[in-house]
């Protein structure tokens, strides 16, 4: 059995006429650490929102675990989603007027599932991050860099396989951007999960263990 978390095998996508990709086959296994390049523009957000089922391919098969996924059991997916995959985004998408803790809860609780001892990983990864001394100041207060780390912490809320992270230092100075980087891999690697960086910066890009580009339609090995 393959040990690949999440696979795309002969993908095609298109809006009407116009192709975003096709002939796309990807996959990202255990652990591993995978980047995708290209320009604005060339489908990278579209292929990943393929391959986490947010859209459907136009042709093509997508797989999870060793298993075909499809659009007929929408509430399985989604909860099977939140258990692979994790999301960082340029974005950071948290609530300004709730505190670290709380915002990190915030998954938890919603689904019904907050236990002390999601709230002691919680604090864990702030402590690896070092962001244990903010942990109850609102997130409206912390500077951009701290809270793209906050939003890193929270994509791991749920122990992913995989986190997806799409230009998630697009926002960020240098400096900051090196440090947030920095905190995405170590929790990547302390937690277990496999990282999908999207990203135009070629020098996080070539840190990953393997890397693509995505250009003119077609995702490309680079060597």
């Amino acid at each position: 059995m393959s040990n690949f978390v999440a696979e795309l095998r002969d993908v095609h996508k298109s809006f009407g006429n116009t192709v975003v990709f096709c002939d796309v086959n990807f996959a990202i296994a255990e652990r591993d650490t995978v980047s995708i390049c290209g320009d604005s523009g060339s489908g990278k957000t579209t292929l990943i929102n393929v391959l986490g089922l947010l859209e459907p391919p136009t042709s093509g098969r997508v797989i999870w675990e060793s298993c075909e996924v499809t659009y007929t059991k929408m509430s399985r997916v989604a909860r099977l989603r939140s258990k692979i995959f994790g999301y960082i985004f340029q974005q950071c998408n948290l609530i300004p007027e709730l505190n670290v803790v709380e915002n990190l809860m915030l998954p938890k609780r919603i689904a019904g599932e907050a236990g002390e001892a999601d709230v002691d990983f919680v604090r864990q990864l702030l402590r690896q991050t070092q962001l244990t001394k903010f942990e109850n100041r609102a997130v409206s207060t912390l500077s951009g860099g701290e809270r793209q780390k906050v939003a890193a912490i929270r994509a791991m809320v749920n122990r992913p396989r995989v986190i997806v992270a799409d230009e998630p230092t697009g926002n960020l100075d240098e400096k900051s951007a090196n440090l947030v980087m920095d905190a995405i891999v170590g929790l990547c690697n302390s937690c277990g999960s496999a990282l999908l960086l999207i990203t135009h910066n070629k020098r996080f890009a070539e840190k990953m263990q393997t890397s693509y580009v995505l250009t003119n339609m077609r995702l490309r090995r680079m060597e």
